[in-house]
């Protein structure tokens, strides 16, 4: 069995260094493997940056709607169950992801999607076609895919195997008329690729929050959201909803366990990838969606090198996906040890010193806190020398 995936336009050369060195770029926005890597469970590795995965039946090159109804028509008669009802299917049919805003091969998959449908239904027999339902039921896709103008893809693949059953791994999400960014179309999407968000009565942390296009979905879900960004928010929310600390993401430090950490920050990977660990060492969250901006080059190494960072730190069950409303970039999830969230929040690591003199002034009790030192009130009159204004080097 080989396989092809839909990829984002310009992320081919990842998505083959992710898959491994026997695969190939085909054509813009489409790669194919003689192989898939399995993980232990049995179930597929999971890659970046795939958006949809086809495990392919034939090329048709130079054939027309009634050339590529006969192959699909051929494929699904040759995988149909012996015994039992028929599954039951959906057909898609995809241009692969171009820059050119004229791809040619997107005018030719919407010509066959015209046509095609009824074709293949006039092929297929009375019980089979009873059997077609829409994406979220299916379980198999009956797939045909344009990588060029002259060859269609033609493929039969399971449906949780297919890493997205919408089309083209592309969900249709619209924009609310409230939106105060684009950004927030990033965590819907997450969460639906997830199947799992924030909920009524998370609290969560978004960290890198402003102008809040996360704090609104999530809210909007109905959990309370710490949003930490010194910039302001654009979005107005109770403050049994939303609490907006103008601080630096990397200088918060929760007082308990937060159920989401959140981030969507425009920072270098691997700085949130520590910032993500800290959080994890330090038991702040027990659940997380992170964004991260990736390099011009070598991002599958910049992925891997995050998934280690996050790994040594206590995440687990890291999934990585370079969404459709990312651009250059990769959403990833995870949650965290559950030995480590039991623990409870850990304090902010502090300087050795600048600790034991805090518990050294904890200890003396405030009376020792609050006493003069001895020989005058000021260090000038205990030392002899004269103290020195603000403006000449002093405090």
């Amino acid at each position: 069995m080989s396989w092809v995936f839909l990829t984002r336009s310009g992320s081919e050369r990842d998505l083959a260094d992710e898959l491994g060195e026997d695969a190939e770029v085909m054509e813009e926005g489409v790669v194919a493997s003689p192989v898939r890597r399995r993980r232990p469970d049995a179930t597929y590795d999971e890659l970046a940056f795939a958006r949809q995965a086809m495990s392919l039946e034939s090329a048709v090159e130079g054939g027309g709607p009634e050339e590529i109804a006969d192959a699909l028509a051929a494929a699904v008669r040759g995988r149909l169950p012996k015994k039992g009802e028929p599954w039951r299917w959906t057909l898609q049919i995809v241009a692969a992801d171009g820059k050119d805003p004229h791809d040619p091969r997107r005018s030719l998959a919407g010509a066959l999607a015209e046509v095609l449908p009824e074709a293949l239904r006039d092929r297929l027999s009375p019980q089979v076609r009873d059997r077609e339902v829409g994406a979220e039921e299916a379980e198999r896709l009956v797939q045909v895919w344009i990588p060029s103008e002259d060859v269609a893809l033609v493929g039969l693949t399971v449906a949780t195997e297919a890493l997205s059953r919408d089309a083209g791994g592309k969900p249709r999400l619209r924009r609310p008329e409230d939106a105060v960014s684009r950004a927030g179309l990033k965590l819907e999407e997450a969460i639906l690729w997830l199947g799992v968000g924030p909920e009524k009565g998370d609290r969560c942390v978004d960290l890198g929050a402003a102008p809040g296009g996360w704090t609104q979905v999530a809210c909007g879900r109905g959990a309370h959201v710490i949003a930490i960004d010194p910039a302001k928010m654009k979005v107005d929310l109770p403050p049994k909803r939303m609490t907006h600390l103008q601080q630096s993401a990397f200088d918060y430090v929760p007082d308990e366990t937060l159920d989401w950490l959140l981030c969507d920050m425009a920072w270098r990977p691997l700085e949130v990838a520590k910032l993500m660990a800290k959080w994890g060492r330090r038991g702040w969250a027990r659940q997380a969606i992170v964004n991260f901006k990736l390099p011009m080059k070598k991002k599958a190494e910049m992925v891997r090198r995050i998934l280690s960072v996050l790994e040594e730190a206590g995440w687990q069950g890291l999934r990585r996906r370079q969404l459709f409303h990312d651009r250059d970039e990769i959403t990833l999830a995870a949650w965290l040890d559950p030995r480590i969230v039991a623990r409870g929040a850990q304090p902010a690591f502090q300087v050795r010193a600048k600790a034991r003199h805090l518990e050294a002034e904890a200890s003396a009790g405030p009376r020792a806190r609050g006493r003069k030192p001895r020989g005058g009130r000021g260090r000038g009159r205990a030392t002899g020398r004269r103290s020195r204004g603000p403006g000449r080097g002093g405090r």
